[in-house]
């Protein structure tokens, strides 16, 4: 049976490791991905909400927290996706572990250097090619760097958050209430931004139409499927098992950023990535 829970797991993580890549491609506005971002979970959530203790939740200060953060969260991911490399803005993104066990007050390890060395490596690939990759508009390029080790890093931050976040409202309230009251507020606010700045078709219409239903499907099935899984598979499996097929999505990302967006793996983002994953092996078995 412990099989069948790893192989649910695996499949959560080869979904939501799909983002970096979905985001690239896409190429529209980071404003009308995070938009359609927010409606479609609100969409799939509300097939499968507890109605009668949404309310509580929703006009909760707690609650107003959590939508505000996960607001920041998917923006700041976003920035990251689109302007590092798909495997590298994912392996930086799984330190996020680590600082939830040092800001959880356990006593820091020698172990946890081991993913922030890999982040420097990861760090130093993404700049190195960034800027070998066209030298003519290496300000430009440095520029985007930049941007998306900020972005990364706020959402590694941001979802320390709302682990913190979601383990103090509880496992009384259903987690699709926790997905919805997240989701629903920001896209509301989002909705009102956008008003009539409808997405622009800036190339051929079938390209464009492909994007959409790619954005919205997309969405779709991570949101029910992706973080279904990987709620149902928590208390399925110990900690050690969990922890070490989460950073399964890694290699996924790197294997989606090659196919789909042409993205090459570098040695120094191998070992990088390496360095992440054995650091969060080790430390989800001490």
């Amino acid at each position: 049976m412990i099989l069948w829970f790893a192989f649910l797991k695996i499949i959560s993580e080869s979904l939501l490791s799909f983002y970096p890549a979905m985001v690239k491609y896409i190429q529209f506005p980071i404003i009308n991905q995070l938009w359609g971002r927010l409606v479609v979970y609100c969409v799939v959530a509300m097939f499968f909400l507890k109605w009668g203790n949404i309310s509580k939740l929703l006009f909760s200060w707690i609650g107003l927290i959590l939508a505000a953060v996960n607001m920041f969260h998917i923006y700041s991911s976003y920035i990251g996706f689109n302007n590092l490399e798909s495997g590298i803005s994912y392996s930086i993104f799984y330190t996020y572990p680590i600082f939830i066990l040092i800001f959880s007050g356990l006593w820091f390890q020698w172990l946890y250097l081991l993913p922030l060395i890999g982040v420097g490596f990861l760090t130093y690939s993404n700049w190195k090619d960034s800027i070998d990759r066209n030298e003519n508009n290496g300000k430009e390029n440095k520029k985007k760097f930049v941007w998306g080790i900020l972005g990364i890093i706020g959402a590694m931050l941001s979802e320390v958050a709302l682990y913190f976040i979601v383990k103090k409202i509880g496992n009384n309230i259903s987690k699709w209430n926790v997905l919805f009251v997240a989701y629903l507020l920001p896209a509301i606010i989002l909705t009102g931004v956008l008003n009539k700045n409808v997405l622009p078709v800036r190339e051929g219409v079938k390209d464009w139409l492909k994007k959409i239903i790619i954005m919205i499907v997309g969405n779709g099935i991570i949101g029910a499927l992706g973080y279904y899984l990987r709620f149902y598979t928590i208390d399925k499996m110990n900690v050690s098992l969990y922890s070490g097929l989460s950073y399964f999505g890694i290699v996924m990302a790197y294997i989606y950023g090659w196919t789909i967006n042409k993205e090459k793996v570098g040695w120094y983002s191998i070992v990088g990535s390496i360095l992440v994953i054995m650091g969060g092996l080790l430390v989800g078995k001490n």
